[in-house]
C-alpha cells in the first residue's frame, strides 16, 4: 500500500503541475473571451463562434488521429530513427490530406457557394489555411507529448492564442468590430507559431514511405473514426442552430452560456487524459491502474459535480456580471449546461483506461451513439427551446454515454454504477431544491445528500491526503 501511495503521490504532483501551468494560460485566455464577447455584441460573436467552432472541428480531422497515436507510441520506441519514421508519416500524410480535401473545397465552394455559411465564405482562403495549421499543431503536440515535452507545448500554445486574441481586442477596440477580425489575428500567430514548431521538429522531418506500421495504422484509424464523430459533437449544436433559427444572435446567446463550463471542461477536464494515458500505460502503473480509475473516478464525478452546482446557483450573477444584461438569454443555458460538469468530470478517464488496454473501439462505438442521441435531441429540441435546446441535448447525450461506457467496464462496474446513480441523485434533490425553493439552497443540499448516502467518508478523507502528499525520495 506504502508503494501504492508514493505511485499515486507521483501522479497527482506531476499531473497537478502540468495542469497548473495549463491553467494560468487558461485563464488569461477566459479573461480575453470575456473582453471580446462584451466588444462585439450578440450577433458578431455568434458569427464568430460559428467559424472558430468549425475550424476547431475540422483541424482535428485532418489531424487524422495522429496526435493519439504520436502520444502513445512514440514513448515506446527506443530507436530515434523509429521516432522520427512515425512523425515524418502523420506529417505527410496529414498534408497530402489537407492538400487533396482544400483543393476540393475551394473548387466546388463556387457552384455550391449557396450551401456555405456566409461567414466563411468571405474568408475562404484563410479558413482553409487555418484548418491546415489546426492540423499541424495537433500532431505537433501529439510529438512533443511522446517527447516528454508537455509543458513545453502548453507554453508554446498559450502563448499563441493569447497573443492572438490581445491583438484582436486592440482591432475591436480601434473600430473593427466584425467577426473576422478575431479570425485573422489568431491566424497570424498561429502561423508564426507552427512555423517555429516546424524549425524545432525538422530534425524528426524526412520523406519517406506513406507504409505505415499496420499495428499503429490500425489504432490511428480507430482514434480518427472516433475522433470525427466525437468533434462533431461539439460542432452539431452550432450548425444547427445557424440552419434551424438563421438568427446569429441564438448562436451567440448560447455560444455564452456554455462558455464558462467549456472554460473549466478544457481547464480541468480535457488534459487529465494527457498524463493519465502515460500512468495508466507505464508498467508501473498497470498494477494499479484499476484502483487509480476508480477512484479518479469517484472523487472526479464528485469534485466536479460541487462545481456544477455552484455555477448552476450563481448563473445569474456570472453572466449579468461578465458578460452584461445584453446576454440574459444565456442565464438558463449557463444554468443547465453547468450540469454536464459532472458527467465530464465523471468520465474524464474513460478514454485514457480504454486507449491504455488497446480498447480504442469502445471510444468508437461510444461516439457512434452519442452523437445519434445528440443528433436527434438537438433537432427535436432547438425548433421549440431555441438556445436553450443544446444545453438540454448535451445533458441527455452525456447521460447515455456515460451509461454506455460502463457497460464496457470490467466485472467491477457495479462500483462505478453505484457511485453515478448515488451521486445523480444527491445532484437531482439538489437542483430540485434549487429550483422550487432558492437556488442557493442546491450546493449545500447536495454536500449533506453526499455525507448522508456515504459517498464521501473520513477514510476518502485520509486516502486523499495520502494521494496529495509528495512523498520524499
Amino acid at each position: 500500500m506504502a508503494n501504492n501511495s508514493s505511485f499515486y503521490s507521483r501522479i497527482a504532483y506531476s499531473t497537478g503541475k502540468y495542469m497548473a501551468l495549463k491553467n494560468v494560460f487558461m485563464v488569461i485566455t477566459g479573461l480575453f473571451g470575456i473582453f471580446i464577447v462584451r466588444l462585439l455584441g450578440p450577433y458578431e460573436y455568434g458569427r464568430y463562434s460559428l467559424v472558430w467552432q468549425l475550424i476547431g472541428t475540422i483541424g482535428p480531422i485532418v489531424s487524422l488521429g495522429w496526435m493519439t497515436s504520436l502520444s502513445k507510441f512514440i514513448p515506446e520506441k527506443t530507436d530515434p530513427r523509429e521516432k522520427s519514421l512515425i512523425f515524418s508519416q502523420s506529417a505527410s500524410s496529414v498534408m497530402l490530406v489537407w492538400l487533396v480535401s482544400g483543393t476540393l473545397f475551394m473548387v466546388l465552394s463556387i457552384p455550391l457557394s449557396k450551401f456555405i455559411p456566409v461567414e466563411i465564405r468571405n474568408i475562404k482562403l484563410m479558413f482553409v489555411s487555418f484548418i491546415l495549421i489546426t492540423a499541424l499543431f495537433n500532431i505537433s503536440e501529439g510529438m512533443f507529448r511522446g517527447l516528454g515535452k508537455f509543458n513545453e507545448f502548453t507554453i508554446v500554445d498559450g502563448l499563441r492564442s493569447n497573443l492572438g486574441y490581445a491583438l484582436a481586442i486592440i482591432l475591436i477596440v480601434l473600430g473593427l468590430r466584425t467577426y473576422n477580425t478575431i479570425i485573422f489575428s489568431n491566424f497570424v500567430f498561429s502561423a508564426v507559431f507552427i512555423i517555429g514548431l516546424a524549425v524545432y521538429l525538422k530534425k524528426h522531418f524526412h520523406f519517406t514511405s506513406l507504409k505505415i506500421d499496420p499495428a499503429i495504422a490500425k489504432f490511428t484509424l480507430t482514434v480518427f473514426a472516433g475522433q470525427i464523430l466525437f468533434l462533431m459533437m461539439y460542432t452539431i449544436d452550432f450548425v444547427l442552430l445557424r440552419i434551424l433559427l438563421k438568427d446569429p444572435s441564438q448562436i451567440g446567446f448560447y455560444s455564452t452560456g456554455i462558455r464558462i463550463p467549456n472554460m473549466l471542461q478544457t481547464m480541468l477536464i480535457t488534459p487529465l487524459s494527457i498524463p493519465f494515458l502515460y500512468y495508466f500505460s507505464h508498467n508501473e502503473g498497470q498494477p494499479a491502474r484499476d484502483r487509480i480509475f476508480e477512484l479518479g473516478t469517484k472523487y472526479l464525478g464528485l469534485a466536479f459535480a460541487l462545481i456544477a452546482l455552484f455555477i448552476f446557483s450563481f448563473s445569474r450573477e456570472i453572466i449579468l456580471v461578465l458578460f452584461g444584461s445584453a446576454y440574459s438569454s444565456s442565464i438558463h443555458v449557463l444554468r443547465i449546461s453547468a450540469l454536464s460538469l459532472f458527467l465530464l468530470g465523471f468520465t474524464a478517464l474513460f478514454t485514457p483506461y480504454f486507449n491504455s488496454i488497446n480498447r480504442p473501439s469502445v471510444m468508437l462505438i461510444v461516439s457512434c451513439i452519442t452523437f445519434a442521441s445528440l443528433f436527434a435531441s438537438n433537432r427535436l429540441l432547438i425548433p421549440g427551446f431555441k438556445s436553450l435546446g443544446p444545453a438540454i441535448s448535451t445533458i441527455i447525450s452525456l447521460s447515455i454515454q456515460t451509461t454506455v461506457f460502463m457497460f464496457f467496464l470490467p466485472a467491477s462496474k457495479a462500483n462505478f454504477f453505484k457511485n453515478f446513480i448515488l451521486t445523480i441523485f444527491g445532484i437531482s434533490i439538489a437542483v430540485c431544491s434549487g429550483i422550487f425553493i432558492h437556488s442557493f439552497l442546491a450546493l449545500p443540499v447536495f454536500i449533506i445528500t453526499v455525507i448522508a448516502a456515504r459517498l464521501f467518508t473520513m477514510k476518502d478523507i485520509e486516502n486523499l491526503k495520502k494521494i496529495i502528499r509528495k512523498k520524499e525520495d
